[in-house]
């Protein structure tokens, strides 16, 4: 969805730039020029919204898996570190998973790449079991090829 609205409110302050020019060349008057303010505002809003949205993630490999949010450190776990996989505790909407490691610490993995203000967080605990069920595959894989 971020990947929508980055764009098109990067398309408002293009708009309120082409507007602030036409009207300060047709009416004559530098006051239009103002319009700059959130023309480039909406540009570096819309840019930041974008970026925020094409790093959000979760990434399943060969290696292990890497999950990003809009903002914050990348984390990650090697299938290496990685002793089980448990499910998140009830009540938890964001979380998918819980990565119990070999040294028996724990790691949340968080869904940071959906938005907490999204409807489905919202309203309850969210449906993570895509985002689940591809973990557990891909660590059942990983175990496979290693035996």
């Amino acid at each position: 969805m971020n990947l929508v609205i980055g764009p098109l409110v990067m398309l408002i302050g293009i708009g309120a730039g082409i507007t602030a020019i036409v009207l300060t060349i047709v009416l004559g008057s530098a006051g239009f020029l103002a319009l700059f303010i959130p023309a480039v505002l909406a540009l570096a809003g819309g840019a930041f919204v974008l970026r925020g949205a094409r790093r959000s993630r979760l990434q399943i490999d060969a290696d292990g898996f890497t999950w990003c949010g809009f903002l914050g450190a990348e984390r990650s776990v090697r299938w290496e570190q990685l002793h089980q996989l448990l499910p998140p505790p009830p009540g938890s909407s964001r979380t998918v998973a819980i990565a119990e490691l070999r040294d028996r610490s724990r790691i949340e993995v968080l869904a940071l790449w959906e938005s907490p203000t999204s409807p489905g967080s919202l309203l309850g605990a969210g449906d993570h079991s895509t985002a689940q069920n591809a973990l557990l595959a891909a660590h059942r894989e990983w175990l496979v090829g290693r035996r």
